[in-house]
């Protein structure tokens, strides 16, 4: 069906054609209802009585409308007439960038500033869920006034697991390759695993982004071919020739280009926000061509810290205090301060915690690596790349990373209690040991063995060998000294000894203190009062955590005795009141250390908040408070520091009571509808936090639950015969509150069913989910109750937690 300029079209008239495509042709049109120039795009004659091309004319329309960027070119809407089916789409003037390659390579400034344009254009679809699957220089219009804009979502799908075959790509069958017709320009367009006929994710589209980009640098195809088949021969088996880029291109440009173009999808740039920040830093990374650092000062060295300067930040959305890591090396007087700046790709975000470092640094501090993706993924990132590479990705829970001296192995804690050891290059994780509590930091030494240090009561530091085997205890807190704990140690140079932290048993960080241990002799001595989380660097100083900063003081190792006064490094250190500081050092002074912008540490206060917003900051000491909950009948507040405390909230200035005194962690309190008992989360027992509840008045604990699984109550229903709980990598379950204490699983999701709360009149359960749909979504939804599987609602319109 074609249409002659004059034709009316429903609401529209055809005024001339603007090209073909494979599934219809594109049409300048007038909306005669708003008086604008649109494109139509019109389903062909053959396809419109098809349900299945009808079904994806639809979904095109679908996810267009999904999108609102101003580099992606809109949709009005759906138009129909006498049975033909057609999009309305923003008409977009000006020349495609395949029209404008054609007369040759851009200058690199326009290439760069179109590329960045495009980049959020497709980033913007990504965080939607919408892959593109069909980017080239085609597709993209360049309007008179620099507007770029992205077309053509016609292939374009939402994500879908990575693993799975996806018979809608875009791949060319056997016939495919010979059929007459058939368009060349796609296929060199087209990622590795799109020709296999694998899942199209976003890494598919940064393929194309960087065929596009280099297209324009060059003019040139990055992989072309006499036919389709030569064509996909070069996208799977040639690399691109470098050597047409222009010789002044930034050296940064080349190396996203690289990545870009990686047919790895897991060595492939992982996300176009890192792209974008190369190419719109391009003044500040390569000026001149120099390396991608800029030049703050030069100036002499002065003082007792005179032989370091900070060198670079890198941003990491931590979990509890996104914020920076910044780089500090040891440098001779000549070296002069530079920044570096590179985001964490949205991909792979760094995890942090307040009571294990989840960063560790390579001896020559070429790498770091990290803790990602909620606790799930353990991460290797070369200080000079754009990416990391992930090495461990596993549905349990990962926290603690440690590197061996050697620089060929990562040691780090899974679930919490298993010590595992996994090669740096990647390959099969291995088991090292059990522990006995939570992890609390370990240092690895070729010599001496795994050194760690756990949660578990009167436990002190313990040493086992890398490839397992038995553990021996090295130190026990002295609690006729007031010595609560052990924890985070560090060797020295020698390998003789090694620094950790003596954890008061009083909880109180002040008056914590850095210790020494000789291996030989056994015996231990403190070496600085009002500190913790002691590191030795080769510039002979000692860095250590205090108040919430950084600090440094000069250590001489003949005698293992500090010199001098100390100076702060970083004012604002993200640590906790278990004696943890997020930083760590590699041997030549290089280090990585997460900022709390917002404050000193993890630890913070209470604040009522009224319906009008106003604040109003209970007079209560600082500390690490977890999960407040007011009693039913409104007199008490019960909330976590590690232990349970009760808050008079008639008397808010009196000095709060403690409930619990265990030596592991109780959290998550919940009151009984009564208010004469809580149901809570604990530790104690050596494994994950099971459910145990307990009288207001005292007493003892009593055990509900046994699980090797982290559980953690968040409701009891309004007539008091049954907890709320969420077990990890389940979903949500409920137990009776007394015998048998039967358990029953109420919601497993395809994905993830946490925080769950009954109504105050007990018929509806609200709670925050992932489904597998909206992977990485999270929403508040309900559903009736005790019925769950009843009915479904959606409650937040755009992500939603802890109703």
């Amino acid at each position: 069906m074609s249409l002659a300029p004059g034709t009316r079209f429903g609401d529209f008239e055809i005024r001339s054609m603007l090209g073909a495509g494979a599934m219809g042709d594109v049409y300048r049109g007038l909306d005669r209802k708003l008086n604008r120039s649109v494109a139509i795009k019109l389903l062909r004659g053959e396809l419109a009585a098809d349900p299945a091309h009808l079904a994806r004319l639809n979904r095109e329309a679908q996810l267009l409308a999904s999108l609102n960027h101003p580099h992606i070119a809109a949709i009005y809407g759906l138009a129909e007439s006498d049975g033909a089916h057609a999009l309305v789409l923003e008409l977009v003037e000006g020349e495609t960038l395949a029209a404008r390659i054609a007369t040759g390579p851009l200058p690199i400034e326009e290439a760069i500033s179109i590329a960045g344009q495009i980049a959020e254009a497709l980033g913007a679809a990504h965080e939607r869920g919408v892959v593109h699957r069909d980017l080239k220089p085609a597709n993209v219009k360049l309007r008179d006034d620099g507007v770029v804009k992205v077309l053509d979502f016609g292939i374009a799908k939402s994500v879908v697991p990575p693993d799975d075959h996806d018979p809608s790509a875009p791949t060319l069958s056997a016939v495919a390759l010979t059929a007459p017709g058939r368009m060349v320009g796609t296929p060199a367009y087209m990622a590795p695993e799109q020709v296999s006929g694998r899942s199209a994710d976003k890494r598919c589209d940064i393929w194309a982004f960087g065929c596009v980009l280099f297209e324009m640098l060059t003019g040139r195809r990055a992989f072309e071919g006499s036919d389709v088949a030569d064509v996909l021969a070069a996208v799977l088996t040639r690399d691109p020739d470098w050597s047409l880029l222009p010789p002044q291109l930034p050296p940064s440009i080349r190396a996203l280009l690289r990545r870009c173009l990686a047919r790895d999808p897991r060595v492939r740039l992982g996300d176009l926000a890192a792209a974008l920040f190369v190419l719109e830093e391009q003044p500040a990374l390569s000026a001149a061509g120099s390396p991608p650092l800029v030049e703050l000062e030069k100036r002499p060295r002065r003082g007792p810290w005179a032989r370091f300067a900070v060198v670079g930040s890198m941003l990491l959305t931590a979990v509890l205090a996104g914020g920076a890591v910044w780089l500090l090396t040891r440098t001779p007087p000549s070296r002069v301060v530079r920044l570096a700046l590179v985001t964490a790709p949205s991909a792979a975000p760094t995890f942090a915690e307040n009571a294990d470092v989840n960063v560790g640094i390579a001896p020559d501090g070429s790498w770091i690596a990290y803790i990602g993706n909620d606790a799930t993924q353990l991460f290797v990132r070369a200080l000079d790349a754009l990416e990391p590479a992930a090495i461990v990705t596993t549905s349990a829970y990962l926290r603690g990373v440690f590197v061996s001296d050697d620089g060929l192995w990562l040691g780090y804690v899974e679930n919490n209690l298993t010590l595992r050891r996994v090669p740096v290059a990647g390959g099969a994780p291995a088991t090292v040991v059990a522990l006995d509590g939570p992890s609390r930091g370990a240092a690895w030494s070729s010599e001496r063995g795994i050194i760690f240090a756990t949660a578990a009561f009167d436990s002190g530091l313990q040493r086992v060998d890398p490839s397992g085997g038995s553990v021996t205890v090295l130190t026990r807190p002295d609690a006729g000294r007031g010595e609560g704990d052990h924890v985070f140690p560090a060797f020295l140079p020698d390998h003789r000894h090694v620094l950790f932290t003596i954890m008061p048993a009083s909880g109180v960080l002040d008056v914590a203190q850095i210790a020494v241990l000789d291996l030989e002799t056994g015996a231990w001595k403190a070496l600085l009062e009002s500190g913790y989380h002691g590191r030795y660097v080769s510039s002979g100083h000692l860095l250590y955590a205090s108040g919430g900063a950084l600090r440094a003081v000069a250590f001489d190792l003949s005698s293992l005795e500090p010199r001098g006064a100390s100076v702060e490094v970083a004012a604002h250190l993200v640590s906790s009141n278990w004696g943890l500081a997020v930083f760590n050092v590699a041997e030549d002074g290089t280090l990585v250390y997460v900022d709390a912008p917002g404050g000193v540490s993890t630890e913070s206060t209470l604040v009522w908040v009224d319906r009008d917003g106003r604040e109003t900051t209970l007079d209560l000491r600082a500390a690490t408070y977890r999960t407040p909950r007011i009693s039913p009948d409104g007199t008490r507040l019960a909330v976590s520091d590690g232990d349970l405390w009760l808050v008079d909230l008639a008397h808010p200035t009196a000095e709060p009571t403690r409930l619990t005194f265990a030596p592991e962690m109780d959290w998550f309190p919940v009151w009984t509808p009564d208010s004469r008992r809580l149901v809570f989360g604990s530790w104690r027992g050596g494994g994950f936090s099971n459910l145990f509840v307990q009288s207001v008045e005292g007493g003892t604990a009593e055990r509900l639950t046994t699980s090797p699984d982290m559980q953690l109550p968040t409701s009891i229903t309004p007539d008091g015969t049954s907890v709320v709980f969420h077990q990890l990598r389940l979903g949500l379950l409920r137990v009776q509150l007394e015998p048998p204490r039967t358990v029953e699983t109420l919601l497993e999701a395809p994905y993830e069913a946490r925080n769950g709360e009954i109504s105050p009149d007990g018929r509806w359960l609200a709670y925050e989910g992932e489904l597998a749909a909206r992977p990485g979504q999270l929403d508040v939804y309900v559903r009736p109750f005790p019925d769950v599987n009843a009915g479904q609602w959606q409650v937040s319109p755009a992500g939603g937690l802890q109703p």
